[in-house]
């Protein structure tokens, strides 16, 4: 059996862990792709505000931009 199967055998079911415990796994892995896409992609708020980046619009438009939107405007 290969080193990489082993491994793969003994990782925790992230999908039963609960967002407390797998937030505890990610800091003592953190470089466990499975375990971070489980809680940033599969567990992530469903009603989030997702701003998309507008790849055309100047730095200081989108500054502007995010400064209103979190009432920062002088």
């Amino acid at each position: 059996m290969e080193s990489g199967s082993l491994t793969k055998m003994m990782k925790p079911d992230f999908t039963k862990m609960t967002r407390k415990e797998l937030k505890k796994y990610i800091l003592s892995h953190p470089t466990d792709d499975e375990a971070i896409r489980e809680l940033f992609i599969n567990r992530r708020n469903p009603n989030v505000q997702v701003f998309p980046y507008p790849n055309n619009m100047p730095y200081a438009e989108i500054e502007a931009m995010l400064k209103s939107k979190l009432n920062l405007d002088p």
